[in-house]
């Protein structure tokens, strides 16, 4: 399989949920407008030439990516064999909610459309509908082909170094080491708030949000791989264009930096209005619907400044310093040094963009727990990621253990890179102890149990339950919306 393959089968993969939205989640006019838009960008797609290099996926590097996202998703509790964490009581009651309910889900009844993100749920929860139950084999299919798209995006990026993939999901875990250390040297750093500044690694979120895990492993290796090859960036728009009915803070952040990144291409080898037309203001058409959908709550998310909502000013600061600060000073460092050894790398404008996303998007709250922060990142981290271990990873072995014998700096620099793997295998170790296996050989009430899809009667008791019902209005729609009036009108009731 060539990347330019691989591009066309990650489109597909996010456009299926898409193709759903336009045939249940708006009328009938617009459906086949909205279809008939995302058909013919994906036979551009197709027939475009795309300058892509030319680079075979070998069949060991497939079969390696599926056994790994195999294992992920087992790991991440998303099926119910391995430890789940208190999100999946949301993840269960969604697909729940779409295998009893008629779609566009409303709550109650007569109520507007929920205003979320259901693209990861969509193709399983079709799949339950026809066979009348919730399916596992569903669930773990779909997800591991997702989580082996994004896997296969990252590793030929890296030269087909597994062991580099492997890390960049971890990469973003530095300041959870330190602050381990210091917490058994009975050192407080900072008091945790709920609404904090703290970043987690891709690997940390897998397991919390499977849903917008693989969306941002899937952009972020596209777009590194365009870093890369230095290609037209333009290629992003319609993939992240799909990702926002995945995960809408990941897909605006990408969203961001492939804008950013397009006006540096264009002042650089300027544009044509044709190309405008094709690649940037038809696949932001298509986007409308879906991001009216997400405008028509009762009330917009909580946002401003994050020191607006904090009253620990001297904690907040000691917070991003550890945080924020202490990675970037990393990345910026292991960047620095990389280039001083005289390895290959990447050009800088792309890097230094990411490192000021870094350290700005703490100092902003959108979200009831700050979740542009805490998911937006993810992409970020990815092509971070990506940014500091593709100059090891485009070397062979020998050279870079010269390069490590010679410089203290760099073997410094790698050692932090590889310290935050320890947070990854500790989740890894807590799903092989708390499985659905462990539980046969466990004593009576002590061992793993899976959360139920059915324990509330709908996702909005659930949220309300075991959160709060400000979480559960929070995914509510607005009557009086345009989306409400437009796209997606209440079922006329009977006489």
């Amino acid at each position: 399989m060539r990347n330019k393959t691989l591009y066309l089968v990650s489109i597909i993969y996010l456009l299926i949920p898409n193709i759903i939205f336009y045939l249940y989640w708006a009328k009938a006019a617009l459906s086949l407008a909205g279809i008939a838009l995302l058909i013919h960008l994906l036979h551009k797609s197709i027939l475009q030439e795309i300058a892509f290099p030319k680079c075979i996926i070998h069949l060991k590097d497939i079969c390696i990516a599926a056994g790994l996202a195999l294992l992920l998703t087992l790991a991440s509790g998303v099926t119910g064999f391995a430890f789940q964490t208190m999100d999946h009581w949301c993840h269960n009651a969604k697909f729940q909610d779409l295998l009893q309910n008629d779609w566009p889900l409303r709550f109650p009844a007569n109520r507007p459309v929920m205003a979320y993100y259901f693209g990861y749920y969509l193709v399983p929860a079709a799949i339950f509908r026809l066979a009348g139950d919730i399916s596992l084999i569903a669930i773990l299919i779909w997800t591991s082909l997702g989580i082996a798209l994004g896997l296969l995006w990252i590793c030929i990026s890296l030269d087909r170094k597994w062991w580099a993939a492997l890390l960049v999901l971890c990469v973003g875990d530095f300041p959870r080491i330190f602050k381990g250390v210091a917490s058994h040297g009975s050192i407080q750093l900072y008091r945790y708030e709920q609404i904090g500044v703290e970043h987690w690694s891709n690997i940390e979120n897998l397991f919390w949000a499977p849903n917008q895990f693989i969306p941002s492993l899937m952009l972020g290796g596209m777009l590194f791989h365009m870093i890369r090859h230095r290609l037209d960036y333009a290629l992003l728009c319609f993939p992240t264009v799909l990702a926002l009915w995945w995960a809408a803070f990941p897909a605006l952040v990408v969203g961001l930096i492939t804008g950013l990144l397009l006006i540096f291409q264009w002042v650089r080898w300027g544009i044509t209005f044709r190309k405008l037309i094709a690649q940037i203001v038809l696949p932001s058409i298509a986007a409308v619907p879906v991001l009216l959908l997400f405008q028509s709550h009762p009330h917009p998310p909580e946002n401003g400044l994050i020191w607006e909502f904090r009253g620990d000013i001297d904690n907040l600061l000691r917070e991003y310093l550890v945080n924020t600060v202490a990675d970037t000073l990393l990345f910026a460092f292991a960047y620095l040094i990389a280039r001083r050894a005289g390895l290959p790398g990447i050009s800088a404008v792309p890097f230094w963009t990411l490192i000021c996303i870094t350290l700005l998007f703490p100092l902003v709250r959108v979200g009831k727990v700050n979740d542009m922060l805490l998911r937006g990142m993810m992409p970020v981290l990815i092509l971070i990621g990506c940014c500091l271990l593709y100059p090891l990873a485009s070397q062979p072995l020998p050279k870079v253990l010269t390069i490590l014998r010679g410089n203290t700096n760099c073997i410094i620099i790698m050692l932090a890179l590889v310290l935050p793997a320890a947070v990854g295998i500790g989740r890894l170790y807590r799903a092989a102890r708390l499985n659905y296996i462990t539980a046969l050989w466990s004593p009576p009430n002590t061992g793993f149990v899976a959360i139920p899809y059915d324990a509330y009667p709908s996702l909005y008791e659930t949220l309300r339950q075991r959160w709060s019902k400000q979480e559960a209005e929070q995914y509510l729609g607005k009557p009086d919306s345009f989306y409400e009036k437009y796209i997606a009108p209440p079922p006329a009731k009977d006489p």
